[in-house]
């Protein structure tokens, strides 16, 4: 697939119950992904965590989801593929020790050939937070955010790291291997005046899934312009990356079908006001259709962008994917 603006797809690894039928997704559907975005041309896949039942998917299913860890299947999947770049999106930062993200990291982007981008958030509502690490439940994650990738830098370029926040401290630690990429690029999602202030001076894209295009180029002019007065980071030029929920077939009908059809179970039918979440972000029709919503973000500063399918099966995946990889050719 040829385009100007690098086009990704994403992994199904925590999606069960969101995008695809619960219990459906194994390791077979991973890796046949996998690979064949690598043979479309894709430029990354993107994976996404939870560690507990989403509220959503709890609400809606009498069965658990099964949730794959993002950093041990990119492992697996990096072994397996050449070329494609695998972006976590996001992993929730305030529930990992830095000192050992950062060596799951840098190993990962060493053994993989520098194919590693750290897509961050700060996570769900701060009760779901509290409730999974109740110890840090009066700890404003935003705080966390900020020291925690401070001191990921630290590690991943000093020959000795040392650091002192309040959340986090550490002194004279030497962390080898460093990355590949120097920088590695981190990425954070959200909308918040202080992400947007985090990316301008530790980061270098953001990750977009919510806002309108013309919203979408708002904030990115506004990124440029705290980009540019952070010392020493003024010429950087920061990515948006802007992610789709899709259900793509040959009618919207058809496509609507689809959508449902990949939540078997679901006490609701996945409509609007329901699961909002994700139909809020969700863009269904035909390819047309598809290649139109997504030719708009580009035209407002999108960087790059990414299609997660609404699929019953890999297959049903792997037809959408080459669908679009088609569609898209040349049209971005």
């Amino acid at each position: 697939m040829k385009t100007s603006v690098p086009v990704s797809t994403g992994l199904p690894n925590c999606r069960e119950g969101r995008l695809n039928p619960i219990g459906a997704v194994d390791r077979a559907w991973l890796l046949d992904v996998a690979q064949a975005a690598e043979d479309l041309g894709y430029h990354s896949l993107w994976l996404n965590e939870f560690l507990t039942t989403d509220p959503s998917v709890l609400a809606n299913f009498d069965e658990p989801p099964s949730y794959y860890d993002p950093l041990t299947t990119i492992a697996y999947l990096a072994a397996r593929t050449n070329q494609i770049r695998f972006l976590t999106s996001t992993i929730i930062l305030p529930l990992h020790e830095p000192l050992l993200l950062s060596r799951q990291v840098a190993t990962l982007d060493v053994l993989s050939g520098g194919r590693i981008t750290l897509g961050t958030g700060l996570g769900g509502p701060a009760q779901e937070f509290g409730r999974i690490r109740g110890d840090l439940a009066g700890v404003n994650r935003g705080q966390l955010m900020s020291e925690y990738l401070a001191a990921l830098r630290q590690l991943w370029t000093g020959r000795r790291a040392g650091f002192g926040g309040d959340h986090v401290r550490f002194a004279d630690v030497e962390a080898f291997p460093k990355p590949v990429q120097d920088p590695l690029p981190i990425y954070m999602a959200g909308t918040a005046d202080s992400v947007l202030e985090r990316i301008a001076e530790f980061g270098q894209g953001w990750i977009d899934t919510l806002l309108s295009a013309d919203q979408v180029r708002a904030k990115r002019d506004k990124l440029q312009s705290l980009t540019r007065g952070v010392p020493g980071r003024g010429s950087d030029s920061i990515e948006v990356a802007r992610q789709f929920y899709v259900s793509v077939a040959g009618s919207r009908a058809e496509a609507e079908t689809q959508l449902v059809n990949s939540l078997p179970g679901t006490r609701k039918p996945p409509t609007a006001g329901n699961t909002a979440s994700v139909i809020d972000m969700t863009v269904a029709g035909d390819p047309g259709h598809i290649r139109s919503t997504v030719s708009r973000f580009v035209a407002a500063g999108a960087t790059e962008v990414c299609l997660i399918f609404y699929a019953d099966s890999a297959a049903a995946t792997l037809a959408q994917m080459e669908t679009m990889a088609h569609e898209l050719e040349g049209a971005l």
